[in-house]
């Protein structure tokens, strides 16, 4: 089979379990907090970790295990392995965490944790043993040109929904940074504590009208982090957490 049909029919198989992901993801935060919320770390509708654990899982394991036992312990491990190393990545490339499994019982670091092994487990079996087949057959009538032309297409709007989210992370990693730095020098001087200071610094912009507009307009700035903490209620970027607790808890005291 031609090495670029193969590239293109993997990524759609890679956006088709990415977009289910994101679908299962977003009505089980509806049961569990009875609440709407866009998950995921994209814009677009898509849970990427959940396309490559499908898209892992196929090329290693289609057509190679058979025994479901073993198919469940061996997409158990990867999975696993891939979410800790996806934890990990994150965190080195952002500072910042998405998900936190501290509380739970065998968990790694909070990283991962054996109930969500155990459902990475049960999803690999479904997806190679139920689903890839049909989707595979799917993928394999369609033309060279619908085939491309598709791919193209949602691999370009895929690259810019990327781009746009890296993007607007790297910016809210540098303002966070040269805030922290402020609340850092301002504390090391000894006028005040950080908590007082974090509210004394509310209270100031507040009461300047250009301070808040400026403070209203640095909000807008970290729209990305403002998605991802609503989406993520863990979300935190432990370097940077002085300076998030002054543009999300301390300024958000007093607004106007």
């Amino acid at each position: 089979m031609n090495v670029l049909r193969i590239l293109a029919e993997g990524f759609l198989w890679f956006l088709l379990y990415s977009v289910c992901g994101w679908i299962m993801e977003t009505l089980l935060y509806i049961i569990v907090q009875k609440k709407v919320v866009k998950r995921g770390f994209l814009f677009g509708p898509l849970c990427p970790i959940y396309g490559v654990g499908a898209v892992l899982s196929t090329v290693l394991f289609y057509g190679r295990i058979h025994n479901v036992f073993l198919l469940f312990l061996a997409g158990s491990a990867v999975c696993t392995v891939l979410e800790f190393m996806t934890h990990l990545a994150l965190e080195k490339l952002f500072h910042a965490t998405w998900w936190d499994y501290s509380d739970r019982r065998f968990n790694i670091q909070g990283r991962v944790c054996l109930r969500n092994s155990l459902l990475f487990g049960v999803g690999i079996v479904l997806i190679v043993r139920v689903f890839q087949p049909y989707v595979m057959g799917f993928t394999a009538g369609l033309s060279d040109t619908v085939l491309f032309s598709v791919a193209l297409v949602l691999y370009s709007l895929f690259l810019i929904d990327l781009a746009t989210t890296v993007a607007g992370l790297k910016n809210t990693v540098a303002l966070l940074k040269n805030l922290q730095d402020a609340i850092g020098e301002h504390v090391q001087k000894g006028v005040d504590t950080t908590d007082e200071y974090l509210t004394g610094l509310a209270e100031r912009i507040r009461a300047n009208p250009y301070l808040s507009r400026v403070a209203q307009s640095a909000r807008g700035k970290f729209s990305t982090v403002t998605r991802l903490r609503n989406a993520y209620p863990k979300f935190t970027m432990k370097r940077y957490k002085d300076a998030l607790q002054v543009l999300f808890d301390k300024l958000d005291e007093h607004k106007k």
